[in-house]
């Protein structure tokens, strides 16, 4: 009987610690956002909109020459800075922000984020004045129009040079746009940080992560409860 108790407390035991060293406490495990570490700028410009609204709805349309590859890493952009939201605000019930993939461009109308991946920037509505990745967002009467275009396939920003993205310029350029989306504006430094307006990957070989500067900004924007006030 002794050795029989003695036996079950130790698998008790042995159980108790693989339980707490698989438990990460919320602070350990975020890995959706990083401090900021370059002060040259502490603000991000906020845009003229907002959502107000419980839960924001993008969808994802591609065209059928670009792979796959390329939804899922957009796919993953709009989950990164819900996460990254919800992780910050130690809120994981508010933030609800989804994407998923749609087959035809019509079936984008009943979306509130509409994302377009063509195949080459030539297929922008706004070409030839935009050769990059942009979003436009319409605010009437205060329901928003969100509009992303994606393309691993852009002119370069010295009007000549087009270029295949490598997937770290693309997935920069993804989660860039998101930024927009939720109401981000530009940096006033021209590379360097997640919303400058530029992304050279001749230069830059990675991609920038969202950071306390983002989201320190979104909460200005929102407060710590959500896109719903």
């Amino acid at each position: 009987m002794i050795v029989h108790f003695f036996a079950s407390l130790a698998l008790a035991l042995v159980f108790l610690f693989l339980s707490s060293a698989l438990y990460i406490s919320p602070a350990v495990a975020a890995t959706y956002y990083s401090d900021q570490t370059d002060f040259d700028e502490n603000n991000v410009p906020s845009a003229n909109y907002r959502w107000n609204q419980e839960n924001i709805r993008a969808c994802i349309y591609k065209d059928s020459d670009v792979p796959n590859s390329y939804y899922v890493w957009t796919k993953l952009a709009v989950q990164k800075w819900r996460q990254a939201l919800r992780e910050y605000t130690d809120n994981q019930n508010q933030w609800s922000f989804s994407a998923r993939y749609v087959s035809s461009q019509a079936d984008l109308e009943s979306c509130d984020v509409k994302i377009y991946i063509f195949e080459s920037y030539k297929d922008f509505p706004g070409y030839p004045s935009q050769t990059g990745a942009y979003t436009s967002v319409r605010n009437d009467d205060e329901i928003l129009d969100a509009r992303v275009y994606l393309s691993p396939f852009i002119l370069h920003g010295d009007g000549v040079t087009e270029l295949d993205l490598p997937s770290h310029a693309f997935r920069n350029s993804a989660t860039h746009e998101i930024g927009h989306v939720l109401g981000l504006g530009h940096m006033k430094s021209e590379k360097g940080y997640l919303m400058s307006p530029q992304f050279d990957f001749l230069e830059e070989t990675r991609e920038h992560q969202i950071t306390t500067l983002e989201l320190r900004a979104l909460v200005r924007i929102y407060g710590q409860h959500g896109f719903e006030e």
